[in-house]
């Protein structure tokens, strides 16, 4: 997906120096990238490489646009403006909304529109997924745990029960939220005796 560089300066407060109608389709590293993409300067360290870039465009703050040989997005927070770009630029892949027929799911639980549910997850009793949410291969969800809108649970995550999950997580694979902590009591045998881990987690948006 392309987006025009007078487009991206509105969206983001910047101020162009280049032509507007030039196109970036990807993002790359200030000495690696090539033309059409678009890079950013925000480190110091950096700085003797924006020279040599050979990006379409670079995101950099007003001190080093004279410097640079290129187009450039001029901003307050070169690193912000590049991340929130960047997210345009690669957007995760788009969600095929149902449930996989080697999905199990507990008739209680409450899946939201548009959500997608992949071969082998589990999804335990008044679970609840938001809006949009993709559960991966081999997920298990446990019984009451909340999950928000937007957020992606990769292949093999697990979530114990009563975990809550803010809207737009990113749980990449294999994670585990809300096993036991390590907490344990000695009698006077010498026997260690597991103290209960009752809490659960609860983990924000974004």
């Amino acid at each position: 997906m392309g987006l025009t560089l007078g487009s991206l300066a509105v969206r983001h407060g910047c101020e162009l120096h280049g032509d507007p109608d030039a196109v970036v389709d990807r993002v790359g590293t200030l000495g690696g990238a090539q033309p059409g993409a678009l890079t950013f300067l925000a480190n110091p360290h950096y700085r003797p490489k924006l020279a040599q870039t050979k990006a379409s465009a670079v995101v950099l703050a007003q001190e080093d646009a004279a410097a640079c040989p290129v187009a450039c997005l001029v901003a307050m927070n070169p690193y912000l403006t590049y991340a929130r770009i960047a997210a345009e630029l690669h957007p995760p892949p788009p969600l095929q909304p149902g449930i996989a027929s080697g999905a199990w799911i507990d008739p209680a639980a409450v899946i939201g529109a548009g959500s997608q549910v992949e071969h082998g997850a589990v999804v335990g009793a008044r679970a609840r997924l938001g809006e949009r949410v993709y559960i991966g291969p081999g997920v298990s969800v446990g019984a009451d745990c909340s999950i928000g809108d937007d957020s992606r649970l990769m292949a093999g995550v697990s979530l114990y029960d009563r975990v809550r999950i803010g809207r737009r997580g990113l749980l990449h694979a294999g994670v585990v939220i809300g096993a036991d902590g390590f907490g344990i009591a000695r009698d006077s045998t010498g026997a260690w005796i597991k103290v209960p881990q009752v809490g659960t987690v609860l983990i924000g948006d974004d």
